[in-house]
């Protein structure tokens, strides 16, 4: 009997251990089940990003092929419009590639052929100072609509 009492408390004991090591076990894996849920968000953001930088190539891509169709044809256009200038005769002195000139100020307005017409024309039917006036420049009179 005291060998049987003897059995039986080795392997409490034993039971006991295998217990205390399937707890530590039950851990690790919980750890495990832990890491490779961190890991799958982790891997779906990356495939997210991804996506999103494959959608970017792409729409750069067709810009890309926007931009050179577009510079062709405006190159196309240029050289259709050298083509055009080209059969415009320029004198012998000038230089289609010159520069232009400036513009040169004006110190006096020239009066208005219409007014010294209206004056004429007024002058002849009254003769009065009302006509006169009327064609008379403006001056500095001029007021804006």
């Amino acid at each position: 009997m005291k060998a049987g009492g003897e059995l039986v408390t080795a392997a409490g004991e034993a039971l006991r251990e295998i217990g205390d090591d399937v707890l530590h076990i039950d851990e690790h894996v919980k750890s495990i089940v832990t890491s490779a849920r961190e890991q799958s968000t982790g891997l779906n953001e990356i495939n997210t990003a991804i996506s999103q930088m494959d959608q970017v190539t792409q729409k750069n891509a067709a810009m890309v092929e926007e931009t050179n169709a577009a510079s062709h044809a405006l190159a196309t256009d240029a050289d259709s419009l050298i083509h055009l200038i080209q059969t415009f005769k320029i004198g012998e002195g000038m230089n289609a590639r010159s520069t232009p000139r400036e513009a040169t100020a004006v110190s006096h307005p020239k009066p208005s052929p219409a007014r010294s017409l209206i004056g004429k024309v007024a002058g002849a039917f009254s003769g009065g100072a009302t006509a006169r006036a009327m064609a008379a420049p403006a001056g500095d009179n001029w007021e804006e609509f």
